[in-house]
């Protein structure tokens, strides 16, 4: 079961790996709904039988019974996880759109957020969030050097390599105390985001259809089975780097005290981000110019999935593929500064800039979710010290 495109796309509604961890059955088994029985013929039997046996005669004068609170988020906390996770996607997938340039150049994929409505017609903008420009042919020919080099180490990273086909909570729980006992609004933002990122991931891969490494060479033999979907971006870089910095807002939101060493923490998290970026190539599946264009589309998300749930600002990025050196190996830090949660203006090589980024305010926006600001918040506190 995964969310990442390299997964089995079936389990896009298999939420139900968000407890993982503690061997809980899915989302029902973090609501408590096993142990009210869950859904069997046997129970409901047994309750058709039970209430034959308890209703007896009809009560005339039953007190009234108050309202619903409408569209209110006080209801949210008596939902069950899994309704909640339909809710949050009704909020995260209509807030972007992609386009994409064809032509006689590189092809481009743009993600477009989108911005406050505005008048009677409900009239609505979208502002340029994420502009992927595709890499030349001959780029990834260079590349598939790096890609070959890389295969010497398979064998030491073959269990990770494996054990990240899926979601790699149990890596990031290996750095912080994620657990779904402990953690479960936590675990249950960041999956929002990773539902969330799965459609673009793969209409951004569609759109710019980068072939892989197996089509350029018989001898590249992948270790795992290649996908059939697109190479560029990474859908590990992007969902492992979206991961990455949601968690790392989350803990620095928290103020609790050991989290504001943050050369340390943030580090930590964005190199587990880059190690299970770097494994795919390491698999033989993807470029590291994937991993490249992967992790700026994820920290730019991630910046978007935090301005709607209540963040201070989002961030708009590009990255131009054909002026990518491909001699140059995949480097987060090109790209992002764990220490002050911020991308870098630009990113260059021998005087070429492949990769800006741009921030903007959310106050000018005014675009954000009641609904993803109450998750968030939960998220939030399970990370606060807890005082008498």
């Amino acid at each position: 079961m995964s969310f990442f495109p390299e997964g089995a796309l079936g389990a896009y509604n298999g939420l139900n790996g968000l407890n993982g961890l503690n061997g809980l059955n899915g989302l029902n088994g973090l609501n408590g709904l096993a142990a009210n029985g869950g859904e069997s013929p046997l129970l409901a039997e047994a309750l058709l039988t039970t209430r034959d046996g308890i209703v007896g005669t009809r009560l005339d004068d039953i007190s009234p019974v108050e309202p619903g609170l409408p569209d209110s988020v006080k209801n949210l906390v008596r939902l069950s996880a899994g309704e909640r996770a339909a809710i949050y996607q009704s909020i995260l997938g209509p807030s972007v759109d992609i386009t994409v340039r064809t032509g006689k150049r590189q092809p481009t994929a743009i993600l477009w957020r989108r911005g406050a409505e505005t008048g009677k017609d409900r009239s609505v903008s979208f502002e340029k969030m994420v502009s992927l420009k595709a890499p030349s042919v001959d780029q990834f020919r260079i590349q598939l050097d790096q890609v070959s080099g890389y295969a010497q180490i398979r064998q030491d990273r073959a269990a990770e390599i494996v054990a990240q086909l899926g979601v790699p909570t149990p890596f990031f729980a290996s750095v912080n105390f994620l657990n779904g006992a402990r953690t479960p609004y936590t675990l249950e933002f960041l999956f929002a985001a990773l539902s969330f990122s799965l459609p673009v991931i793969q209409r951004m891969k569609f759109a710019l259809a980068i072939k892989r490494p197996i089509e350029f060479s018989p001898q590249i033999q992948p270790m795992i089975p290649t996908p059939t979907h697109g190479s560029l971006p990474s859908g590990h870089a992007t969902e492992a780097f979206l991961m990455a910095r949601l968690l790392w807002k989350i803990l620095i939101e928290s103020k609790t005290p050991q989290y504001n060493d943050r050369a340390y923490w943030g580090d930590m998290l964005m190199r587990l981000a880059a190690r299970i970026a770097i494994n795919r190539t390491v698999a033989g599946v993807h470029f590291p110019v994937d991993s490249v264009a992967g992790a700026l589309l994820g920290l730019t998300m991630a910046d978007h999935v935090s301005a709607l749930s209540g963040g201070p600002a989002w961030t708009s990025a590009t990255f131009d593929g054909p002026s990518f050196d491909p001699a140059e190996d995949f480097d987060w830090h090109a790209l992002y500064s764990a220490a002050d949660d911020r991308q870098k203006r630009e990113s260059a090589t021998g005087g070429k800039i492949w990769a800006t980024s741009e921030d903007h305010s959310t106050s000018r926006t005014r675009v954000k979710s009641e609904i993803l600001e109450w998750l968030r918040a939960k998220a939030v506190d399970e990370w606060r010290d807890l005082h008498d």
